[in-house]
């Protein structure tokens, strides 16, 4: 099991190795680090080859590191969790993914990971449709406060039929992420859905959730996480 430590300065410089260039985000606050989480690839059909999609990911590395270094200029508390799981076809192409798991509170920053892996290339499954799965943890650059769920379970009622309408009769479940900032405006959120299949529906809810309006965190913004 590899581990690497990718460190994002004050400049906003994104690095996976000294022979790739950084990407600079000028004057933006970023996150401190990022570790990159286990990796385990399995075939539901075929195998993947561990060696072959583990080079894929640490070539995918640079633009899942601007997406995470962009998110941060715009919000200086981003970081958190998230874990990838793709399903890819027998030509080497992503048939699906999604986030199995994210605590970034950012839709955008999301969806923005989501396209790099989408779009890229992978080694071709041994046999049918094979899995790949990596997860990642990044250091906010800015510590926000952390709320208990039952902070905002009374204000999701105001927003319950249209996350009902959001699921579209979606079953398991889904994890919000939501910053809320001093003023108990949801300044941005995220969600992670039990499948692929509910990505579109993790879009609908993000709507929903940016509509609440919460009791003040106090002089800092505040971070919460809860099912929805």
């Amino acid at each position: 099991m590899r581990r690497m430590v990718l460190l994002l300065a004050a400049a906003s410089c994104v690095a996976c190795s000294s022979s790739t260039p950084p990407v600079v985000q000028p004057e933006a606050p970023v996150v401190e680090k990022i570790d990159r989480g286990p990796i385990s690839m399995e075939g539901e059909f075929g195998g993947m080859n561990e060696d072959a999609v583990a080079d894929t990911f640490e070539r995918l590395q640079p633009p899942i590191f601007a997406c995470v270094a962009d998110g941060a200029s715009r919000l200086r508390e981003l970081g958190g969790h998230f874990a990838l799981s793709l399903r890819i076809d027998k030509q080497g192409n992503v048939r699906s993914a999604y986030l199995s798991s994210s605590t970034l509170g950012d839709r955008s920053t999301e969806r923005c990971v989501l396209d790099v892996v989408k779009n890229a290339s992978w080694p071709r499954p041994l046999g049918g449709d094979g899995l790949a799965q990596r997860s990642f943890d990044v250091d906010a650059g800015v510590e926000p406060v952390t709320w208990k769920e039952e902070r905002v379970r009374p204000a999701l009622r105001d927003v319950s039929k249209q996350v009902a309408r959001c699921r579209k009769g979606h079953a398991g479940r889904f994890v919000a992420t939501a910053y809320v900032r001093p003023d108990g405006r949801v300044v941005s959120a995220g969600v992670a859905p039990p499948s692929a299949d509910g990505d579109a529906a993790a879009d609908c809810m993000v709507t929903a959730l940016q509509k609440l309006r919460l009791r003040s965190p106090g002089r800092k913004s505040a971070k919460v996480t809860f099912d929805i």
